[in-house]
């Protein structure tokens, strides 16, 4: 009797717990949703929130879309945010997702993507995961950040041929950990400050090879001057000299001198920096791309940066603070991307007037540069950088 009492009190709890939590959204296999009306959708494909929500969901239904629109999913610490079990083509995106066990999960799932996500957990918390993938196959992780976990940026059970790109784990305790699982490739992703980096089969790829790289890891230390092991390599070129061998199965052949960063310029093409500095306020305004770089002063700073040529050809000009700067276009560019290769110091720049140029394209270049001089004045780790298409001779901004 008194063992009965004790689950009976047991119960009690737990069910109190569940529903201070809120309760679970369902969106389910017939396309209605279940549990909230901060979700809407008109087409029963794309699933929009519209406000903050305090729960976690569970997706029944294939071939969807949950935009997240900004907003936020919270939770207590010790659920799942975002749950697919045996689900395919299955876009989360742009949303922050954090406080759960395991931000998203995915259980004998494929083809889906995860992409866009703000991702951490509960200050102190144990045995949290950013995205679990158990038995799970063919999807796509790419473009997030993921943050502050006690377990696994990333952690996966069983689970093959799944791409991982383009994320920043950091503040974790395991940067990625694969259990079994097969020819999974992760590249181009930023892992920083970890217990340990990489715990994965000998059969997954830590590169996209030359010259596209590998990923960014803070512990690596090598060096990145002309060791002539790559085709086509004349010298500094982002990538390190030397592989970073974490242990006997996880070697990434190309690391990354700095973090990678993939941007969007237009609705067709995107652009992707190596780079160590921190970037902000991308641009491209049909003519020219640009951004600010941070850095410690009195550093060099170096920026490495992939552009189609679709959106804009082969011949270019870098301004860093208004200054022209000379730039080395990488052997590995080839008809469809340039690669150019440049270097700064994070310090306050002179302006300089480029007379080559028509006049009112140097009112133009005057004018942006003489902004960044003064902003660059106050907060001397700042930079400006500007690659202009001279083939076009209007600079206009939005």
């Amino acid at each position: 009797m008194l063992t009965l009492l004790f689950i009976g009190i047991l119960s009690l709890a737990f069910d109190i717990q569940q529903v201070e939590a809120g309760g679970t959204i369902t969106i389910k296999a017939d396309g209605s949703i279940e549990g909230t009306t901060d979700i809407m959708t008109v087409d029963n494909v794309t699933y929009t929130f519209t406000a903050n929500i305090n729960d976690s969901i569970v997706v029944e239904r294939n071939n969807i879309t949950i935009d997240g629109a900004g907003y936020t999913l919270q939770g207590t610490g010790s659920e799942i945010g975002i749950y697919l079990l045996l689900r395919s083509n299955v876009t989360i995106k742009n949303m922050e997702i954090k406080n759960f066990w395991a931000g998203v999960q995915l259980s004998y799932s494929s083809n889906n993507m995860i992409s866009g996500n703000n991702i951490t957990n509960v200050p102190g918390s144990q045995y949290q995961h950013g995205i679990y993938l158990y038995e799970s196959s063919n999807n796509m992780i790419s473009g997030n950040y993921i943050h502050g976990f006690y377990g696994f940026g990333i952690w996966g059970e069983g689970s093959s041929n799944n791409v991982i790109s383009g994320n920043t784990v950091k503040d974790t305790l395991n940067g990625i950990w694969l259990d079994g699982g097969s020819n999974n490739r992760i590249y181009h992703n930023n892992f920083i400050n970890h217990s340990t980096d990489c715990d994965c089969p000998l059969s997954t790829t830590l590169d996209a090879g030359y010259p596209l790289g590998g990923n960014y890891w803070d512990k690596y230390n090598g060096a990145d001057l002309f060791s002539g092991q790559y085709q086509n390599e004349t010298g500094s070129d982002g990538i390190g000299d030397t592989a970073y061998t974490i242990d006997a199965n996880n070697t990434d052949n190309y690391p990354l001198m700095g973090m990678f960063s993939d941007f969007k310029a237009s609705s067709e093409y995107r652009v992707q920096t190596i780079c160590n500095s921190s970037i902000s306020d991308f641009q491209f305004n049909g003519t020219a791309i640009c951004f600010n770089v941070t850095g410690e002063n009195d550093t060099i700073g170096f920026c490495r940066i992939c552009v189609s040529r679709a959106l804009m050809n082969k011949t270019y000009k870098v301004f860093v603070n208004g200054t022209e700067a000379q730039y080395n276009l990488l052997p590995c560019s080839n008809t469809t991307h340039s690669y150019l290769y440049f270097t700064y110091n994070h310090s306050t720049q002179e302006v300089i007037i480029i007379p080559e140029f028509p006049l009112f394209l140097i009112l133009s270049l005057f004018t942006i540069a003489t902004l960044t001089a003064s902003i660059a004045r106050r907060r001397s780790k700042r930079a400006q950088i500007s690659i202009i298409n001279p083939t076009y001779p209007r600079l206009r901004w939005n």
